[in-house]
Order: structure tokens, then C-alpha cells, then sequence
């Protein structure tokens, strides 16, 4: 057992702190030169735009000065030789910008690199990248080895496209093609940092290969105490179960570390009871929003017809009377013409308050849409509904609507439907409905059908 255990630290530590290490360089790698790049395009877009600036286009600057000839000029250096061992494509090389020195833009030509030293790289001529540079549809105006002038780019180096704008607008894209070039200081510095690396983990090495034995000596000791703990702590996750602490040195410290670990386990599992219940609650919250519409904070459509077939069909089961109510507000499209959308979402509110105070905890008002509301009075006779939404027209006709604007005035015209024969709720509303176009051909603010006072 206690061989075991020391040889499972030590593999436990050694594959950590290699793969630390492993992680870390490919990090290191990739942000360094993920940096490269982006500086080499920030400085290629300024030439570029400098340049598109200067000529209007691609092609007017082309035939009047090279671009790498106005990027000398610019930055006022002179043109240096080219620098082996890279190689030159046949067509006519394009340079890019310049790096974070702001050495003019040349384009990196490829060629066997001389081993086993990194090459000198002058960052006047040799920038990190080489960028292919693209018209907005795709054609290539630089060519550069298996991309000539004129050919259409792929799409793998399409996806690698970054824009150059010129007052807003897309004037080209420029793509970076092959590996970074870097200059001596980049490779003294990357190298410095895999030193540091490979010493961090030698030393992680060794001190794994330490703790571990030091620990496999000691930890088996209480390893009993510690499996009966744990045992403990599974059948009851919400108690404490400490272990006796019989020194004070590493032992000790473990068992410290395992009392107030289980302290924190047995505080967290208390409070995740408490969470889910607290979840619990906040997804009947968000069931409640799931069913309301925003604006009016009444049930939405889908709810209601949900809601609206059941109680059809309860109602037909048990032969309890049933009626829907289709209400539309009168001339409301002037309201948002002339008043604006503003004031017709704050009329849309006050008349779903007015709704919901004047019907019952049974009843199911919704917006149906736009500015038309249904209401389903469930166990009501049309009379006893009739009732019901004659207040509430009423109600809405007399609300101080002067408080939103003095010119403003709201009411309302209703459809009732009680016909429970109709052998759907879809035909009852549609029923409603047509009494509702009724109500409104017949001079608006009413309620049909209309039922005589007792």
C-alpha cells in the first residue's frame, strides 16, 4: 500500500508538471506570435491606407509609384539589398508593413533557413509576416507563389482575410500566408522563456519525486482515520465528521486540511440544498415570464390557448357554462400615428391593469395580439360575462387618460361567444370575433351582444 502510494504521487506529479509545462509553451508560442501578427497588420493597414489615400485605388498607385517605393519614401529609407537566403517568387514580390519598430514594409521570401542558428533578419526588408493582398471580391493583386495576380484566392486564405478600410469603406483585403519570421531578439527571447520552462519543471521534477516519497512514508499512518471519515461523510454529507489531529507535523497538517475540508464540504452541501431550492423558486419565476407578455404583463397567446382548451373541454365534460370575450381598442393606430408608439405601449398597459382588476383569479385575460384582448370566463353565463366587461368598458372609457396626453381617449369594443355547441374554443373566438367587427361596424365602444339590465 505504501508503495503504491508513493509510486502513484510521483506519476501524479511528473505527468502535472509536464503537462504545466507543454501547456504553457504552446500558450507562450501561440500569443507571441498571434502578437507579431496583429502588429504587423495594425502597421500594413497604415500603409496601405496611407497609400490608397494618396492615389485613390490599387491600380492608380500601381501605375504611378510600387507600393514598397512609397513605403520607403514614407518612412525615408533607403532600399536595401535583398537578404538571403530567402528566395523571390517570379512574379513581382509585394511587401508588407513594418513591424512594432517601424521599419518600412517587404515582403518575407522563403528559403532554407541555415542551421543550426536562427538567420539575421533585418526588419527593414524581412517584416514577420507577408501579406497577400486581395480586391473585396477575392482576386489576388500581388501574386506570391502558388497565388499568382489575377487568380481568385481559396477559401481556406479567404477566412484568414482582414479588411483595410478607407474612410469606412472596404477598399481591400490583405491575408497573412506562412509562419512568422522573427529576428534575433525574438529568438533570444522565446528561448530565454523555454529555459525557464524547462527549469521550472525540472525543479517541479524534483520536488515531485521528493513529496512523494516523504509522503508515501507518512500518509498511510492515518489513512485508516481518513477512510473511515470519508465513509462517514457519504452517508451523511451535511454533518461533520473531524479527524483527531495527533501532531503537528505533516500528518497533523493533513488532517487540519481534511477537517477543514470537510467543514467546507459539508457547508457546501447545505448550501446546495439551499440553492436548489432558491433554483427551484426562480424557475417558477421564469415559467411565470415564459407565460406573460412583456408589455402588459397579461398571459400571452400560447398560454391562453392552452388554458382556453381546457376549460372547453371541462366545461363540455361537466356542462358548466363558458364564455370568451374578443375586445379590440377603438381607432388605436391613431393613437401611435399621432402620438407615438411610446404613448401606445403606456395605453396598452393601463387598459391590461384596468383588465386585470376587473375580472376574477379564475378567469383568463391575455393580449391576443397587437392591441386585442381576449378574456375566458370560465363557470359564467354571457349575461354574467356581459356584466363583467360592460364594467370594464366603462372602466377604460373613464380612465383620466388626459394624465398621458389631454387630448387622449381610449375605449374599447367587445365580442361575446357562449356557444359551447360550436364543438371548439377556436370557433367560439372566432365567433366572438365576428361580434367584435360587429361592435365595431356598429359604432364602437359597445359590447355585443347586448344584454338587457335586470
Amino acid at each position: 500500500m505504501q508503495n503504491k502510494l508513493t509510486v502513484t504521487l510521483l506519476i501524479v506529479g511528473l505527468l502535472s508538471a509536464g503537462t504545466v509545462g507543454g501547456v504553457a509553451y504552446m500558450i507562450l508560442m501561440r500569443g507571441f506570435e498571434q502578437a507579431i501578427m496583429d502588429q504587423a497588420y495594425v502597421n500594413f493597414s497604415s500603409d496601405i491606407q496611407d497609400y490608397l489615400e494618396k492615389y485613390g485605388s490599387w491600380e492608380n498607385g500601381s501605375r504611378q509609384e510600387r507600393f514598397p517605393d512609397f513605403v520607403r519614401q514614407k518612412r525615408n529609407v533607403p532600399r536595401l539589398p535583398p537578404m538571403p537566403p530567402f528566395r523571390r517568387p517570379a512574379s513581382e514580390p509585394f511587401q508588407t508593413a513594418s513591424d512594432q519598430r517601424n521599419s518600412p514594409p517587404f515582403p518575407p521570401l522563403r528559403g532554407p533557413a541555415p542551421e543550426p542558428s536562427p538567420p539575421v533578419i533585418d526588419r527593414r526588408n524581412q517584416p514577420p509576416f507577408h501579406f497577400l493582398v486581395l480586391d473585396p471580391s477575392g482576386i489576388v493583386l500581388t501574386g506570391w507563389e502558388d497565388y499568382p495576380t489575377g487568380s481568385q484566392a481559396p477559401p481556406a486564405v479567404m477566412k484568414l482575410t482582414r479588411p483595410i478600410k478607407v474612410r469606412g469603406e472596404v477598399r481591400l483585403l490583405i491575408a497573412p500566408l506562412g509562419e512568422p519570421i522573427l529576428t534575433p531578439s525574438d529568438h533570444g527571447y522565446l528561448e530565454a522563456m523555454r529555459q525557464a520552462l524547462l527549469i521550472g519543471i525540472t525543479v517541479a521534477f524534483i520536488l515531485a519525486l521528493l513529496i512523494g516519497v516523504i509522503t508515501g512514508n507518512r500518509i498511510s499512518r492515518t489513512l485508516r482515520l481518513l477512510t473511515s471519515a470519508i465513509r462517514s461523510m457519504r452517508k451523511d454529507r451535511e454533518a461533520e465528521h473531524p479527524v483527531p489531529i495527533t501532531s503537528d507535523d505533516e500528518l497533523g497538517e493533513l488532517a487540519r486540511a481534511f477537517n477543514q475540508m470537510n467543514s467546507e464540504l459539508s457547508r457546501a452541501h447545505r448550501e446546495l440544498r439551499e440553492s436548489s431550492e432558491l433554483v427551484q423558486k426562480q424557475a417558477d419565476a421564469l415559467r411565470e415570464l415564459s407565460i406573460k407578455d412583456p408589455l402588459t404583463h397579461l398571459f400571452n397567446r400560447r398560454h391562453f390557448d392552452e388554458q382556453a382548451h381546457k376549460l372547453y373541454e371541462q366545461s363540455r365534460r361537466y356542462g358548466h357554462p363558458m364564455t370568451v370575450m374578443v375586445g379590440d381598442l377603438d381607432h388605436f393606430k391613431q393613437v401611435n400615428d399621432r402620438l407615438s408608439h411610446a404613448v401606445g405601449d403606456e395605453v396598452l398597459r393601463q387598459v391590461a391593469k384596468l383588465i386585470g382588476k376587473g375580472v376574477r383569479k379564475s378567469d383568463v385575460a391575455a393580449r391576443y395580439g397587437g392591441e386585442e384582448f381576449v378574456i375566458l370566463f370560465p363557470n359564467s353565463t354571457l349575461k354574467q360575462a356581459a356584466h363583467c366587461c360592460e364594467a370594464l368598458r366603462h372602466n377604460i372609457e373613464s380612465h383620466p387618460w388626459h394624465d398621458i396626453d389631454p387630448g387622449l381617449k381610449v375605449t374599447i369594443s367587445m365580442g361575446l361567444s357562449d356557444d359551447l355547441t360550436l364543438n371548439s374554443v377556436e370557433k367560439m373566438i372566432a365567433q366572438a370575433d365576428e361580434r367584435l367587427y360587429a361592435a365595431k361596424h356598429g359604432g364602437r365602444n359597445c359590447i355585443i351582444p347586448v344584454i338587457a339590465a335586470a
